[in-house]
């Protein structure tokens, strides 16, 4: 999941929070900044202890700036997850390298972009508002419904299938089981921080294991 894509390289140079007064910005940098304040702030004390008034505070600009910009805490929150933890990951392999480069190669930008810092602290949060909420929870749901945006190794294991390279029954399950299979085990080793980080290079072995093993258990049986 290792290739940076735009959106990895954004969220780290977003890695630490810019609260205080900003100098003069543009539309969009406020609105990048206004971003970065309601994530630190939401990472720091959660979606129902934060405020329009901290955020302002964080991102060193009035209330009445951040209102022109969301309506709402709930639309400014809606907004950060869509964009920040629901970005899209946007790969596309080379059709003519082997199954399995190609699938490294998916699987090495998802990476990339998931172990983020800024991504791993929103999804922590994320978690724990959800377990405790059911707003939040049917919130985030809605929204990940909303944005309409799936792994692109669920196209890349379609478009095998389709051609008949892969013998995968339900593209969904296929692509719970492969991301399982390769990053489930880090990603939650980095989300309780129960397990030391993988080197890249190691990673990138325990990928590449998890995918020989995916590919050899989803090849078509040649009738005999």
């Amino acid at each position: 999941m290792i290739l940076n894509s735009p959106s990895s390289s954004q969220s780290e140079d977003r890695k630490q929070p810019c609260c205080g007064r900003p100098a003069q910005l543009d539309e969009a940098e406020r609105r990048i900044r206004i971003l970065d304040a309601a994530s630190a702030v939401l990472t720091t004390h959660g979606y129902h202890a934060a405020s329009m008034d901290s955020i302002a505070a964080c991102s060193g600009m009035s209330k009445k700036t951040l209102y022109q910009f969301f309506d709402s805490k709930k639309v400014l929150f809606e907004t950060l997850i869509l964009e920040r933890l629901f970005a899209p990951i946007d790969y596309t392999p080379l059709p003519t390298d082997p199954m399995e480069k190609q699938l490294l190669g998916l699987m090495t930008s998802i990476a990339a972009c998931m172990f983020c810092d800024e991504r791993l602290s929103l999804l922590r949060s994320v978690i724990t508002e959800t377990s405790r909420n059911p707003a939040v929870r049917q919130l985030v749901a809605d929204l990940f419904q909303l944005s309409g945006r799936v792994l692109p190794i669920q196209n890349w294991l379609a478009a095998q299938s389709e051609a008949g390279r892969l013998d995968i029954p339900d593209i969904t399950e296929a692509s719970d089981l492969l991301f399982g299979m390769t990053l489930g085990g880090p990603m939650l080793g980095r989300l309780t921080h129960c397990k030391p980080h993988r080197s890249k290079e190691n990673l990138e072995k325990f990928m590449a294991y998890g995918i020989r093993v995916f590919l050899e258990g989803h090849r078509p049986v040649t009738p005999t």
